[in-house]
C-alpha cells in the first residue's frame, strides 16, 4: 500500500515538473539567470558614473561679490566650480542676479539639469538650494552635499583668517572602510554583504511564492474543470497534494538552483567580467559566496517551500474559484511579507538577540536565516537548529494540510467556516 501511494505521489510529481519544465516562460525566465547576475556586479559600476556631464549653474550672492564674465559672483561660486569639475560635472557660473525662474525655464527647455543657489547669508547658515532634473538622484545629491558642506567650512576659515595650510590639513578626506566579518571568516564590504544577502532573501520570497502559488492554483484549476473527481478516485488525496508539491517545487528548485550557481560563478569573477565592459573593479570586496552558504540557502528554500505550499494546497482546497484564492490567501501573503520586512533588523545585527528570535520562527526562517548565516551570525548549531524546527514544523502543516486537502478537494459552494475546518481536521 505504501509502494502504491508512493508510486502515485511520484507519477503526479513527474507530470506537474515536467508540464512546468517544458514552458517556454520558465525557460526564457531561468536563462534571464546570468543576465540578472552579470547586471547584479556592472550596474553598480555603471551608476558610479551617472553624474558625468551634468550640466548645473551656480547663482552665488554671498559677499564680498566680484565680477565675472556676464555678470557678479560671491565667493563659494568658483571653487564650487572647480569641484564640480573634477566630479566631471559641467557647472557655469551665472550672475547673482538671476532669477529662479528663468533657471527653472532652461531646465524646462533642456538647457541645464540643474541650478544651485547659495543665498546671501550661505556662508552664515543660509539654506542653499539644488533644483534640478536629477534631485532624485541620490548618488548625485551625496557627492553635491558633500562637496557644498567642504566649500562653505573652507571659505568660513577663510574667514577667520585660519592658515591655509591649517584648512588643507582640516579637510583633508578621510579613508573609512566598513567591512563585514565575524571574527573568524573572511571580511568582505559591509554594504556589498547587505545587498548581497538582501537579494538572497529577496529570491527567496518571489520564487516561494511564485511556486507556492502554482500549487494553489493547480488545485484551484482541476476541481473547477472536474479533473480532480477522476483524480481522487484513482488516487488518495494525501498521495496527490504530495506529488503536486513535489513536481512544482522539483520546478522551483531547479530554476532557483541555476540562478543560485549563475550568481556564485558572476561574484568569483566579477573583476574580469567588469574588465570586458571597460570598468575596472572598485575597492569593495564583495563576499564570494562558499558551498556551504549555497547549500544552507537551497535547505532552507526547500523545506521553507514546502511549509508554505502545503498552506496554499490547503487554501486551495477549500475554495471553489480563482476570484475566491484572492481573500483566502491574503493572510499567508501577509505572513511572508511580514517576514521579508524584517530582513533589517536581521542585517543590522546578524548576532543579536532579536535576529536569533526571528530566524528560529518557522514563518520567516526560511527567508531570514540564509541572510544571517550569510553575514556571519548564525553558528552552524543554529543553522541545524532552525533548520530542525522548520523541519518539525512543515511536517505538522502538511498533516494538517492534507486533512483539509482530502475533504476539500470535492466540496463545492461557499467556502468553509472556521467550525467546519476544524471538524475537517478532526477527520
Amino acid at each position: 500500500m505504501i509502494l502504491r501511494d508512493l508510486r502515485d505521489m511520484l507519477v503526479i510529481a513527474r507530470r506537474e515538473f515536467l508540464e512546468r519544465v517544458h514552458s517556454k516562460w520558465f525557460v526564457g525566465i531561468t536563462l534571464l539567470g546570468p543576465l540578472g547576475s552579470v547586471a547584479l556586479v556592472l550596474v553598480p559600476a555603471l551608476l558610479a558614473g551617472r553624474g558625468e556631464g551634468t550640466r548645473v549653474e551656480i547663482i552665488d550672492r554671498t559677499e564680498p561679490a566680484h565680477t565675472v564674465p556676464g555678470g557678479s559672483t560671491g565667493v563659494v561660486a568658483e571653487p564650487l566650480a572647480a569641484g564640480l569639475r573634477a566630479l566631471q560635472w559641467r557647472p557655469e557660473i551665472v550672475d547673482a542676479g538671476t532669477q529662479e525662474q528663468t533657471e527653472l525655464d532652461r531646465i524646462r527647455d533642456k538647457k541645464i539639469n540643474g541650478f544651485l543657489v547659495i543665498p546671501r547669508d550661505g556662508l552664515d547658515g543660509g539654506k542653499i538650494q539644488y533644483r534640478g532634473d536629477n534631485g532624485s538622484s541620490q548618488i548625485a545629491q551625496f557627492a553635491l552635499r558633500q562637496l557644498v558642506t567642504t566649500v562653505v567650512q573652507a571659505k568660513r576659515g577663510e574667514r577667520a583668517r585660519i592658515p591655509s595650510e591649517t584648512l588643507v590639513e582640516l579637510f583633508k578626506p578621510l579613508d573609512v572602510d566598513s567591512r563585514q566579518t565575524n571574527g573568524e571568516s573572511a571580511e568582505a564590504s559591509g554594504a556589498a554583504s547587505y545587498w548581497l544577502g538582501w537579494l538572497m532573501a529577496y529570491a527567496l520570497l518571489l520564487v516561494i511564492m511564485i511556486y507556492a502559488v502554482g500549487v494553489m492554483r493547480a488545485v484551484v484549476q482541476e476541481k473547477t474543470t472536474r479533473v480532480m473527481e477522476l483524480m481522487v478516485a484513482t488516487i488518495k488525496p494525501r498521495s496527490l497534494m504530495t506529488g503536486k508539491i513535489v513536481g512544482v517545487g522539483g520546478a522551483g528548485l531547479l530554476q532557483f538552483g541555476i540562478w543560485l550557481l549563475m550568481g556564485a560563478f558572476t561574484l568569483a569573477y566579477r573583476d574580469q567580467i567588469l574588465g570586458v565592459f571597460g570598468r575596472s573593479p572598485t575597492g569593495a570586496a564583495l563576499p564570494a559566496l562558499a558551498f556551504s552558504e549555497i547549500l544552507v540557502t537551497l535547505l532552507f528554500f526547500l523545506v521553507g517551500y514546502f511549509f508554505y505550499a502545503s498552506m496554499y494546497a490547503a487554501v486551495g482546497a477549500m475554495v471553489s474559484s480563482e476570484a475566491d484564492t484572492q481573500q483566502v490567501q491574503m493572510p499567508i501573503m501577509l505572513l511572508l511579507m511580514l517576514g521579508f520586512a524584517f530582513v533589517t533588523q536581521v542585517s543590522e545585527d546578524p548576532r543579536g538577540s532579536t535576529a536569533v528570535v526571528l530566524t528560529m520562527l518557522p514563518f520567516w526562517s526560511a527567508l531570514l536565516m540564509p541572510m544571517r548565516y550569510l553575514l556571519g551570525g548564525a553558528t552552524p548549531a543554529e543553522v541545524a537548529l532552525s533548520l530542525a524546527v522548520l523541519v518539525v514544523s512543515t511536517a505538522l502543516v502538511a498533516r494538517a494540510a492534507a486533512k483539509i486537502y482530502r475533504v476539500g478537494v470535492l466540496m463545492y459552494g461557499k467556502r468553509p467556516g472556521l467550525q467546519e475546518l476544524i471538524r475537517w481536521l478532526r477527520y
